[in-house]
């Protein structure tokens, strides 16, 4: 189940439900805004936790419509990464293809472009990827690698 909450009340409302199992771990989520003001809020990657196996698929909920869509898939696999916020979207960056083994850490990162509905590969990389990367952005607008 999804919810959103009323961050003045402090209420949650039950939203439209995924398209897909419940059963996706780990996925990365961020928010998104459009140049038309409508927000979305996408789903991107995740593992499976009844086979173990890092996805490419994305959803993208429409907060006004309340409603799912399938987004664009990731240029690959991504089961363990973080969504960072943005400016008016964010960044997928960190990830493993592999958690079990520990390998295949990877230091590309994403942006996604919620008027293309696509996502971008940044020329920039991470400094030392690792499967539990969180990032920060700082106000000049640089990603800070804190694994």
């Amino acid at each position: 189940m999804v919810y959103r909450i009323d961050t003045l009340s402090g209420d949650f409302e039950q939203v439209a439900s995924l398209p897909v199992s419940s059963d996706i771990l780990i996925a990365q989520c961020g928010l998104a805004t459009r140049s038309d003001g409508g927000d979305v809020v996408v789903l991107a990657g995740g593992e499976n936790s009844g086979e173990g196996v890092a996805t490419d698929a994305t959803y993208v909920y429409d907060v006004e419509a309340n409603f799912w869509s399938p987004g664009p898939s990731l240029p690959e696999t991504r089961g363990w990464g973080r969504a960072v916020q943005y400016g008016n979207t964010f960044l997928l960056v960190g990830d493993t293809d592999d958690y079990a083994a520990a390998s295949n850490y990877r230091g590309d990162i994403l942006r996604y472009d919620p008027d293309g509905v696509r996502w971008e590969l940044l020329p920039q990389r991470l400094p030392n990827p690792d499967f539990v990367n969180v990032a920060l952005i700082a106000p000049q607008d640089f990603v800070v690698n804190c694994s």
